[in-house]
């Protein structure tokens, strides 16, 4: 079982702002932390695949081999060109609408998990 602190510093910032709307007070930590660096890059690569295989695959080609191509790009370009932390950024903040929005229904380590397996592919 992980052990997820990011809920533990979400109950405490609502505690500690309670006139602020939960998601808006997640978002603003789950962002500090991001930027700071003090999220560990460190996920499941397995989780990482099945959750890729749901969420992504439907545009993406997920596979290790899979061709590199732009538009949407293959897992195996983005691991080549793309450094983890752009990787998890463009996760939480999707530039095109078509992405799943995961930050709203996804803990901090699921989405390590998809970092760590789509870095995976470069190796």
């Amino acid at each position: 079982m992980r052990l997820n602190c990011f809920s533990l510093i979400f109950e405490l910032g609502t505690q500690i702002m309670p006139s602020i709307p939960r998601l808006t007070v997640q978002t603003v930590i789950f962002c500090a932390l991001l930027g700071s660096g003090a999220i560990a890059e460190i996920g499941d690569i397995e989780m990482g695949r099945t959750i890729a295989d749901e969420y992504c695959s439907r545009c993406h080609n997920i596979e290790p081999n899979g061709p590199f191509k732009q538009d949407p790009p293959s897992f195996a370009a983005i691991a080549k060109y793309r450094s983890a932390q752009q990787v998890k950024r463009r996760i939480i903040r999707p530039i095109h609408e078509e992405m799943p929005r995961y930050l709203e229904y996804m803990i901090g380590g699921n989405i390590d998990d998809m970092v760590a397996y789509i870095m995976s592919l470069d190796d």
